[in-house]
């Protein structure tokens, strides 16, 4: 007993000091304005059995309506919160999962008044693993002149998850819908895959990219009233114009203007007189010449004087 009050009676400062201190601080928290706010949690569900898939909707996240003193709630407000649900054990089948305000590791001080959605209830169901072809969604259309070659993915099959019924019927896994708007080259597009309201998973994670080809259409387009030119010696051709028809890629024949194109017969070596030539035509590379109307026309060279 003598040593307890001889322990007591040493620093006697110090501890007075401490205790009024404390006491203060109890006074600030206690007499501290109590506000109330709802706090969002993401749900993290933890040690669910491999050989398991949940089929359920999951919310995602717990709506937690508190109480508490506003420093405290302000902090857990800035605060990135999680719930932890453990599925450990577990079997398929449905189950309910409640929570209380013992169920969150919350600051003392701080009520938990309300919880939405309370209970949560999942369904676990038997998984197993298929692989599938990934086909890409197209949708729209490149820009004028230019066309859809082809459309592959890479890789070009994934390895899925899911409940046996949901994958027993599927012959292939769809892409999210890619936009061809405007495209005139090869163009590589990251996409993903859309599994809709099926409870599917990728069994490894990959990057799902989108090959796409895209090329000139082959447009046809008529000429009309090209003059005919000969060369090297001048002579009367008759007709003197001709109508050409042409095809080639969209952007190089919808580019060309009659201007653009010389017809002409080659006079070379001839003997003064007429003659039936065939029309030629200088061209772009990857232009060709369908036909012209007419194919041939009447040359005539005069005599020397």
């Amino acid at each position: 007993m003598t040593n307890w009050f001889g322990t007591l009676k040493r620093n006697r400062l110090l501890k007075l000091l401490s205790l009024l201190l404390a006491i203060a601080l109890w006074f600030a928290v206690s007499g501290e304005e109590r506000t109330e706010t709802s706090l969002n949690m993401t749900l993290d569900m933890v040690n669910l059995d491999h050989n398991l898939v949940v089929t359920s909707e999951v919310p995602p996240a717990i709506q937690v309506r508190v109480v508490g003193s506003r420093s405290m709630v302000n902090n857990l407000s800035q605060s990135r919160l999680t719930q932890t649900l453990d599925l450990g054990g577990y079997k398929s089948g449905r189950h309910t999962f409640s929570l209380g305000p013992n169920s969150f590791s919350l600051p003392r001080g701080v009520q938990v008044v309300r919880i939405q959605p309370n209970p949560i209830t999942l369904t676990l169901a038997a998984a197993i693993t298929r692989t599938l072809p990934i086909k890409p969604v197209l949708e729209n259309n490149p820009a004028e002149g230019y066309e859809l070659v082809s459309a592959n993915t890479r890789p070009a099959q994934v390895t899925v998850k899911g409940p046996a019924p949901e994958l027993a019927e599927l012959k292939f896994i769809p892409t999210l819908p890619i936009d061809l708007s405007f495209l005139k080259e090869p163009t590589v597009i990251a996409t993903d895959l859309d599994f809709k309201n099926l409870h599917l998973a990728l069994k490894a994670p990959v990057p799902i990219l989108a090959d796409i080809q895209i090329g000139p259409q082959t447009l046809t387009r008529t000429f009309s009233g090209i003059p005919v030119w000969t060369g090297p010696q001048e002579a009367r051709v008759s007709p003197a114009q001709v109508t050409l028809t042409l095809k080639g890629p969209w952007p190089l024949v919808q580019g060309l203007t009659a201007e653009d194109l010389k017809a002409r017969v080659d006079t070379r070596n001839l003997a003064p007189g007429r003659h039936r030539l065939t029309v030629s035509v200088d061209l772009p590379d990857g232009v060709s010449l369908l036909r012209a109307r007419p194919a041939t026309v009447t040359v005539t060279l005069a005599r020397p004087s």
